[in-house]
């Protein structure tokens, strides 16, 4: 059938689930105690830089967040509306002076680990950075709603939005990993994907910055002076691997004692065939989707050829099976959700309505639409157009 061809050139929509393996047998550390231990951490991959705005890697986040903190962090429901399920961490308390006026106040024991104090010139700094076109960063547009960000006193940091929504308080503390302004204000903004500082940061979270072995690891050390508390594990270390099949390796192998994602049926299979190791299922925060283009190239105030006719996006969509192309990829640790968002979300509601997949239906509906295989090629086509575009991945 004509559409089967197209079918195969559209993506899936996924909505992935996390799967976390830890080994369970204790790693000798040469000490004993409440605050000890080494956790070795198999990845797939390698930081590029150590520096939040620039990097837009999973594995940067997952190191960063452990040398930086945000104002407040998101609570164990996920719920990013409203702000009564956040946990603080910078920010002490805050409070809404107005609809779009929100204040917080900084934890005076909070400390950068070269011992200065951190303080609201830093929150400042940290967003007039985050939304700076040189430094470009990927949260810079999530940013736009916040109109300013000020000082009152060294504590006290006043965030300005420009109009009323929902994600407010989340926009405002979950996009910005708050920076030391004192050792990065003299570094040119377009040389910060380059700069010393994310090779050898310093930062106010619960683990200190120690070693960087480019393609091999990242070591970091607990901060025994953390203002919210000593980490109980000692060290932690990223132990990096061409990609998640060698993770898992040497997960098996003794030589890590945890991988985070999985990502394929095999993989889960083979840690799941180790009795020394333990699984845990979690929601994830990923996602993936086709977005149609629906402006003309070269011109965007005039629709698509092709994906301006709702009908034929229409019929795209119902010309894929879903389902099918997400369990060969990724078997039951999956589900198709009902649009681009992660099961994270609170909007995920899998009774939303969405399109069946009906490929006779939507051969049907491109044949009333125009697009016939006038010419017995196998391929549609309308005004001797052949129904043909690309993808970018």
């Amino acid at each position: 059938m004509p559409t089967t061809r197209l079918a195969r050139a559209l993506a899936t929509v996924a909505g992935l689930t996390g799967l976390m393996v830890v080994a369970g047998c204790e790693r000798p550390t040469g000490c004993s105690g409440e605050y000890c231990g080494t956790l070795v951490i198999a990845s797939g991959g390698e930081p590029d830089i150590l520096l939040p705005p620039v990097s837009e890697f999973a594995i940067t986040r997952d190191v960063t967040d452990q040398l930086f903190l945000k104002l407040a962090d998101l609570g164990l429901s996920g719920n990013t509306i409203g702000d009564e399920d956040f946990q603080p961490q910078l920010a002490e308390r805050w409070e809404w002076d107005a609809p779009t006026t929100l204040v917080f106040h900084l934890d005076p024991r909070a400390r950068w680990q070269d011992g200065h104090a951190v303080t609201s010139a830093d929150v400042a700094f940290t967003y007039d950075a985050y939304t700076d076109s040189l430094v470009n960063s990927s949260a810079r547009s999530t940013l736009r709603h916040i109109a300013a960000v000020t000082t009152r006193d060294s504590l006290t940091v006043v965030f300005r939005f420009r109009q009323r929504y929902p994600e407010m308080f989340y926009d405002a503390v979950y996009q910005l990993r708050i920076l030391p302004a004192h050792l990065l204000r003299e570094v040119p903004r377009n040389q910060w994907r380059s700069a010393a500082f994310g090779r050898a940061p310093v930062g106010d979270g619960p683990y200190r910055f120690v070693a960087w072995k480019a393609g091999e690891s990242i070591e970091l050390a607990a901060d025994s002076t953390f203002f919210l508390g000593r980490p109980h594990l000692r060290r932690v270390i990223w132990r990096f691997t061409p990609d998640q099949f060698v993770a898992v390796t040497q997960l098996i192998a003794g030589d890590a004692d945890a991988v985070e994602v999985l990502v394929t049926p095999d993989n889960v299979q083979r840690a799941r065939a180790d009795t020394q190791l333990a699984t845990y299922p979690y929601k994830g925060s990923q996602y993936g989707y086709v977005g149609f283009n629906l402006a003309a190239p070269g011109d965007t105030t005039k629709p698509h050829p092709l994906f301006g006719d709702r009908d034929l996006r229409r019929a795209l969509v119902m010309a894929t099976d879903r389902e099918r192309l997400l369990r060969n990829v990724l078997g039951e640790f999956a589900k198709v959700p009902p649009g681009p968002l992660s099961q994270l979300w609170w909007i995920w509601d899998p009774e939303i309505r969405e399109l069946p997949y009906d490929s006779g239906q939507a051969a049907r509906l491109l044949t009333r639409t125009g697009w016939t295989d006038s010419d017995g090629d196998g391929i549609r086509d309308k005004d001797g157009r052949p129904l043909a575009f690309r993808l970018l991945l």
